[in-house]
């Protein structure tokens, strides 16, 4: 498929006005400022609440001089020059828990955050960052975890950390409160220790190479901060996975991908680092990667070098297929969800067993959330609205719109899938076979969730 006839016409879906005219005005190729000029004052409200979610803001903010309103421009100029003074923070930040941990003989790099600059963001200035991402080899983690206890921090234990790459997150909050600017300077940073640049456990499948980015690692300098980090080509092999694997748990990508066109379109002629890229990686982990090009491509209008485009090109008849068909769909799916993405992690998987697992993960509720728990207050990153104050009240209309929204979100993504392979060809028979083990499977759980919800 050739990659310049990739549909992207954004006003077909189902996203508001406002973050079509956003993703317009941040395409690279052809960039139009013009909508986000149309926008009212309403609309205006609602995209700066949708870009803090994002991560959008200071990459809205360097487009400035595009005729926002007055009070638009003010806003982000002050976002701006919040997150400058937090930029220095955050350098404090890790110079200490670096000294921390090398005083306790745990080698580390740095992953994601501020390692983005200058090839993913210019500047790290204008990239929101809330944590530290550390990586250490797994049986340092608890050395780590001590270390950074000897200096004030505390694990986080109330969120679920079951699927994440990580430990309990450690935050040292003190006295600061949270008074709504997601840009604070004085928001102190939480960290992140990884265990994992790939978990398979989560996964389902391996990528075996990741293992060989630690010794590859390298030493960077930035604003006078030095830090020990993944090299060039793992970096961009991290990233795309880390899209990959948001992609594929229906997380927010999209200023993942917005920061991976940056990379790619500034490097599209560098012929050396896609050598030493198609050198170093194998095809098995560039197809992977690929995927993470299509999206940047497909939103906004990167150039790719001939080698990427190439990889690109070269994925499987299936994945191009799901790609054509539902690359629109991951945008839609942060203001209604989907769980389209099912049928490209499945086409990930060979075994029958890891293909029930994903099955059970996405058409099973695995639990009911407690009324305090943090799912049942907040939805697609927003606090859950209520037409009462009573929180029993509250929590039994969560669960009967759960059971809804389960109900619904099932039946429409098995027929998705299928009108998706019906549009192409028919249904291989392993396909029918497993839409009809989804439908009794799922019957039989659903049954049992209500029974235990009405118990």
């Amino acid at each position: 498929m050739n990659l310049h006839t990739i549909a992207t016409d954004m006003p077909a879906l189902q996203i508001p006005r406002e973050v079509t005219a956003l993703i317009a005005a941040l395409r690279l190729r052809e960039p139009d400022t013009t909508p986000l000029q149309r926008l009212d004052d309403h609309e205006w409200t609602s995209l700066l609440t949708f870009c803090d979610l994002a991560h959008l803001t200071l990459p809205l903010a360097r487009l400035q001089g595009s005729g926002f309103p007055s009070w638009v421009a003010e806003r982000l100029r002050t976002n701006v020059a919040d997150n400058t003074l937090r930029f220095e923070r955050m350098k404090a930040t890790y110079k200490e828990a670096a000294e921390a941990l090398n005083k306790a003989g745990v080698d580390h790099i740095m992953i994601k955050g501020f390692t983005q600059a200058p090839d993913y963001v210019k500047d790290p200035r204008f990239r929101s960052q809330s944590d530290l991402d550390l990586y250490c080899l797994p049986e340092m983690i608890g050395s780590a975890r001590t270390a950074l206890q000897s200096i004030g921090y505390k694990s986080d234990e109330r969120f679920d950390y079951r699927r994440a790459d990580h430990v309990p997150t450690m935050v040292r909050l003190g006295n600061w409160q949270w008074r709504g600017n997601p840009f604070d300077p004085e928001m102190p940073l939480s960290i992140e220790l990884h265990f994992c640049l790939w978990n398979q456990a989560v996964s389902l499948f391996p990528i075996p190479e990741v293992d060989g980015f630690w010794e590859r690692r390298t030493t960077r300098i930035i604003d006078g901060l030095s830090f020990s980090c993944l090299s060039p080509v793992d970096h961009l092999g991290y990233f795309t996975l880390h899209v990959l694997r948001n992609l594929l748990a229906r997380d927010w990508v999209i200023h993942h991908v917005r920061e991976l066109a940056n990379f790619l379109h500034s490097r599209a002629n560098d012929d050396a680092f896609w050598k030493t890229w198609s050198e170093t990686h194998s095809p098995s982990l560039r197809s992977s990667e690929a995927i993470a090009f299509y999206y940047a491509r497909a939103w906004f209008g990167c150039d790719l070098h001939q080698l990427a485009e190439n990889e690109v090109a070269s994925l499987s008849s299936i994945r191009q297929q799901w790609l054509h068909r539902f690359t629109g769909s991951t945008l839609e799916s942060m203001f209604h969800q989907n769980k389209d993405s099912v049928w490209l992690h499945l086409s990930f998987l060979t075994s029958p067993k890891t293909k029930i697992a994903l099955f059970k993960r996405v058409f099973v509720p695995n639990h009911i959330p407690s009324i305090s728990s943090p799912a049942f207050k907040f939805e697609n990153r927003r606090s859950r609205r209520s037409n009462t104050t009573n929180p029993y009240k509250q929590y039994t209309t969560y669960l009967l719109s759960r059971i809804f929204s389960y109900t619904y979100l099932n039946v429409t993504t098995i027929l998705r899938g299928l009108r998706w392979r019906l549009s192409y060809h028919q249904p291989v028979r392993q396909f029918w076979i497993f839409l009809a083990a989804s439908f009794l499977a799922w019957a039989y759980r659903f049954i049992s969730f209500c029974s235990i919800s009405s118990s």
